[in-house]
């Protein structure tokens, strides 16, 4: 049983990347979809019976992939700017980093921080989703949280729990990033769709796996001033479609992360993304009253305004208006 679903076959079918049984064409393929690392591939197997399957969409600046072998591969990279997470659906394999040495299966992820030169093995038949994520959204989201220049590289513990309560919110988010690509099938994801998941997967990141500010992140944070929260609110209503993440809001009227949402919860009771949500909330529900079944349908706008898991849309919209989203379409149709 793997722990992002009980039956993976494939995921990311809507974005191949290549299905291959050339050892070069899938060296260049790795390659190219995480730029700037060279790669070296090796395998006992006559070249005849390598293969291997992959499929790859970007969230922003994240790359998030899947990846198959059919045979044990060796496959050894230079060295890289960016952060991997590697997540086994099915079989296992082995990650050096230096001396250190990481034994992932569909229980346990590997997390890796940037290095001079990482050692992969695959078991023939591993599967795994492959998040690579660039070292300036790692640091720049964990600046704004702590409200300063990090004066030393981030360092992930390397290996992740997926077992474990801790890392059960980053399994949501990267099932989201999962299921909206499978809806999307292929076609380019929405901005605020995007921007949404980015943020979702670095920040649940941060928080969930220990690292080297973790527990400056976790303590108390400073207090800011109720002018700063009216100036984020102000923000918030004046541009509800743009991509907003915590970090860029904070930053935008000079609060740390942390003290922007205690203030927030302070001055109005919720937090900002929360507040943010609100005010989406009301946009799709005066779409869908002046929109007619003909020609939208409750997905389409919900996506639009930021909305890509649409059970909890639906109950804080039902929530919100006391009825479900699809009445209130219908409302303008009816005599």
């Amino acid at each position: 049983m793997t722990v992002i679903d009980d039956d993976v076959e494939e995921e990311l079918a809507g974005y191949p990347v290549a299905r291959t049984n050339d050892i070069s064409q899938a060296t260049e393929v790795l390659e190219r979809i995480l730029p700037r690392v060279p790669v070296r591939m090796r395998t006992a197997i006559p070249a005849t019976a390598f293969d291997m399957h992959m499929n790859a969409v970007d969230v922003g600046s994240l790359t998030t992939s899947y990846v198959r072998f059919g045979s044990a591969v060796h496959v050894i990279t230079s060295a890289t700017d960016s952060y991997y997470v590697n997540i086994p659906l099915v079989g296992n394999a082995i990650f050096r980093e230096g001396r250190h040495v990481v034994h992932t299966t569909p229980g346990v992820a590997g997390v890796f921080s940037p290095t001079p030169e990482a050692d992969l093995v695959w078991d023939g038949g591993c599967a795994q989703i492959c998040l690579l994520i660039p070292r300036s959204s790692i640091e720049r989201e964990l600046e704004r949280h702590l409200g300063h220049t990090l004066g030393e590289s981030v360092e992930f513990d390397m290996e992740m729990d997926l077992t474990s309560l801790a890392s059960r919110g980053w399994l949501d988010a990267l099932r989201l990033v999962l299921n909206e690509a499978d809806r999307s099938n292929g076609r380019p994801l929405h901005p605020l769709t995007i921007g949404t998941l980015e943020n979702l997967l670095v920040d649940s990141l941060l928080v969930t796996q220990r690292h080297n500010y973790s527990q400056e992140l976790e303590a108390p944070a400073a207090s800011a001033s109720p002018r700063a929260v009216r100036a984020a609110i102000e923000l918030l209503q004046e541009r509800p479609a743009h991509p907003w993440t915590v970090g860029e809001l904070a930053g935008s009227v000079h609060l740390s992360v942390r003290a922007l949402q205690d203030a927030f919860a302070k001055s109005t009771g919720t937090s900002p993304m929360r507040y943010l949500r609100g005010i989406r909330l009301a946009r799709v529900h005066a779409e869908l009253l002046s929109g007619a079944p003909s020609d939208v349908t409750v997905t389409e706008v919900a996506s639009r305004w930021g909305f890509i898991h649409h059970g909890h849309f639906a109950a804080a919209y039902r929530a919100k208006f006391g009825e479900v989203p699809g009445h209130t379409l219908r409302l303008r149709s009816e005599p």
